[in-house]
This record gives C-alpha cells, structure tokens and sequence, in this order.
C-alpha cells in the first residue's frame, strides 16, 4: 500500500513537470527571440500558483498570521540561496525556479499521500488534478533553463528531476499521515515564499515590455484552467 501510494505520487510529479519540460523544447529555438514572453509566462505562472494555491490553501490550514510569516521564512531562505550561489545571473535565475519547485512539491506529496489514506477516491482524485497542474511548473521551469542555453536534454532531466520530492512527499503522507497533516501548511507557505521571490526579484525585473506582460497574463490564466 505505501509503495503503491508512493509511486503514485512519484508520477504525478515526474509526468507532471517533465511533460512541461519536453513541451519546453518546441520553443528552444526561439527563446531568444521570445525570451520577454516566455519570462512574463514564467512569472504568471509561478505568482499565480502562490496566489491561487499555495497561500489560499495555507490561510485555511494554518491562518493568515502563520502563513505570512513561513512565507517570509522562505523569501529569506531563498534569498541567502542566491546570495551563496557562485554562478552568472541567468543561471542563478533558472536554478531559483528549479529549486523553488522542488520544494513547492513535497507538501504536495505529502497532500495525495495523507489524502490516500483518508479516502482512496480522493487521493486518485488529488493525484490527476495535481499531475496536470504540474505541466505549467514545469514549462517555467524549464523556459527559464532554457534562456542560459542549457541543452534541452538536460532542461527536460531537470523538469524530471524536480517531480521527484512529490514521491518522497506522498511516501511521508501515508507513513505518518496523522503526524505530517499539521504541517503542510507551513511546508505550503514556505513554499510560497520562495516562489514569490523569485518572481520578483529574479523574473519580472528583467524583462519591461508588453510581451512580458503578455505572457504575464497567459501564464496567469493557464494556472487557473487546470
């Protein structure tokens, strides 16, 4: 049963961001030209998530006040992140989003698996709905490899690489379910603030024109179809 449950949610992150990532490689070529869009989508989709999901579900976990402060306990985290990485900006940007999904994953693991173990149809169902939302995270993420040139095979192992906490999360969920249900809350809300913080210190900035804005608003509403 805990295997099973574990492998479930391994997929739902692997196939989840790593579908974003193979996606990713049909707009490689022309990142450069597009590369204003492809960062407002980048941002749209990270800011949507931490509005629409991460926050919101923390606030009705934990309250407003708790969840504010683990937020700001992950922009610190992850500014003292990017103030020790020993690498050029744009690569310091994508490994951000990369490791700001890692993160937002495992409270999502920990979600299907502690949801497995209260009702099977509802872990199946948190399972589908969070594998599709994991195509737009993703995307970001690898869009935003994609602008230091990394090779796209080595985009698509990062987007694969990245679904990987979602497993370990669902193993935790369902061996101590009861334990782990009082802190996904914090887990979510730290994981909001590291994304927040990408989006606006290492996103956004960069880029001033109507195409990011553009993509901005596309990212914003793809989160919020799935």
């Amino acid at each position: 049963m805990v295997f099973k449950i574990t492998l479930i949610g391994l997929l739902a992150g692997v196939l989840g961001t790593g579908l974003g990532g193979v996606l990713s490689g049909i707009f490689k070529k022309k990142i450069d030209k597009c590369i204003d869009f492809f960062m407002g989508l980048a941002g749209g989709i990270m800011l949507a998530v931490v509005v629409f999901d991460l926050m919101k579900e923390a606030i009705d976990l934990k309250g407003i006040w708790i969840t504010v402060i683990a937020t700001f306990l992950g922009v610190i985290t992850t500014m003292l992140i990017k103030e020790n990485l020993d690498m050029s900006q744009d690569q310091k940007s994508g490994y951000l989003i990369f490791l700001s999904i890692m993160l937002h994953n495992l409270p999502e693991g920990l979600a299907i698996g502690s949801s497995f173990v209260s009702a099977t149809q509802l872990g199946w169902t948190l399972a589908l709905v969070i594998g599709i939302h994991n195509i737009p995270e993703g995307l970001a993420t690898a869009l935003s490899l994609a602008g230091t040139n990394m090779k796209t095979s080595k985009i698509i192992l990062y987007t694969v690489i990245a679904g990987v906490p979602m497993g370990i999360g669902s193993f935790l969920g369902v061996y101590f379910a009861g334990n782990f249900n009082s802190l996904i809350g914090i887990f979510l809300s730290i994981a909001a603030g590291t994304m927040l913080y990408v989006v606006l210190e290492e996103i956004l900035p960069r880029t001033k024109n109507i195409f990011c804005i553009i993509g901005f608003l596309v990212g914003t509403i793809i989160v919020y179809c799935v």
